[in-house]
This record gives C-alpha cells, structure tokens and sequence, in this order.
C-alpha cells in the first residue's frame, strides 16, 4: 500500500459518557464542556502544525460527538464545514449490548462473554457487537481509499484510531491494543510508517 500523508488522526473530545466512564461505540452523547474546550484546542494545535495551509481532505465519523469534534476544529482551521466527509468506516467500535454500559454493569450482566473476550480481545467481539479484527477490515479499505492523499485530517475515535495506527504503523495485534485514547493532542501519521503525537 502507498502512503504517503500526513494524516492528523484525531480523536474526539470528552463526552458526558466518557466522563461517566461508560462504552459509547455506536450509542452517542455530546461534548462536555471539557470535551468542547479539547475540541479547541486540538484545533489551535492542528492550525500551528499546518502553518496557514489548508488540508486538502478532512474526514470524520458520522456519529455525533466526532462530528461536533470535527465542526469545532474546522472553524478555527478555517475549513469549510460543508467540505467535511462523513465516512461510516470510520465509527468507533460497536461494543453491541454493551454500548452504553460501564464496566460494573457489564460484569454484572455479562460476566462470562466479558471473561471470553478477556482472552482474546483482537478476535473476540462482544455480543452483537465487533471485534478488532472485523473493524480492521474497513479501517484496512478506508487506507487504501485515501493511500494517494495528502495533507488529510481524520476525527473519530479511541479504538478505531487505534487500529488505524496499528495499520499505518506495520503493529502487532498486541501493540495495537496496547496503545493510547488521548484526547489532549493528535498523531501525525507520516511516510515511512511513522508517526508523531502534538499535544495541546
């Protein structure tokens, strides 16, 4: 696959469910006004790295908090928000019947597939849900999609962000999981394999 970018892969502000530390996956809640201020402030930070020049493509997750992450950061940069792609490739994870949920609830009502899932979480989806391996497969398209793009800004969010890393860096499954969720800074996806976080 080419690559070429950068990316400047973003993930979304806090949320009043990451604030509650509850899964969201497919299931939305809005910014908080932590997550707004975030929001910010990844933006000052994307305009400092682009020095004036204009990303030629910026995508997000069609699922509202990505998007309101994505709108926030587009008028400080000076993009068009209607230039904005939504792409469904790039929504979080479904955690299935555990979207919403925190953890005590999820051990309490789901103990056992918690347990299965423990053992092998790259393959392994919660139920009705999906694993890391299945959303490979459409970060995996979504890559090739944009290989002969430059200058792209991505917003959407912590797991699937993660495995887009894991793609664009040559990662093992296990390196993959092993990475972070920040939401005080982005990584710049570079040729070469590389990458490099900006923190705000």
């Amino acid at each position: 696959m080419k690559k070429l970018g950068p990316i400047y892969l973003i993930r979304h502000g806090e949320t009043v469910w990451n604030r509650a530390s509850r899964l969201q996956g497919h299931k939305d809640t809005p910014l908080t006004m932590k997550g707004v201020k975030q929001a910010q402030a990844l933006g000052f930070a994307l305009k400092g790295v682009l020095k004036n020049k204009t990303p030629s493509f910026f995508y997000s997750s069609p699922i509202g908090r990505a998007e309101q992450t994505a709108a926030i950061i587009s008028d400080i940069i000076d993009f068009d928000v209607e230039r904005i792609e939504n792409k469904s490739s790039l929504k979080e994870i479904t955690f299935g019947d555990w979207d919403g949920l925190n953890m005590q609830e999820i051990l309490t009502q789901y103990k056992t597939s918690w347990e299965k899932r423990k053992t092998d979480k790259w393959n392994t989806s919660p139920p009705n849900g999906e694993s890391f391996q299945e959303a490979k497969k459409r970060v995996t398209h979504l890559l090739d999609e944009i290989a002969d793009q430059q200058d792209v800004v991505i917003v959407a969010h912590g797991s699937l962000n993660k495995i887009i890393r894991g793609c664009w860096c040559n990662l093992s499954e296990t390196e993959t999981l092993s990475l972070d969720e920040p939401q005080d800074g982005f990584y710049c996806l570079v040729n070469e394999n590389r990458e490099y976080f900006v923190s705000v």
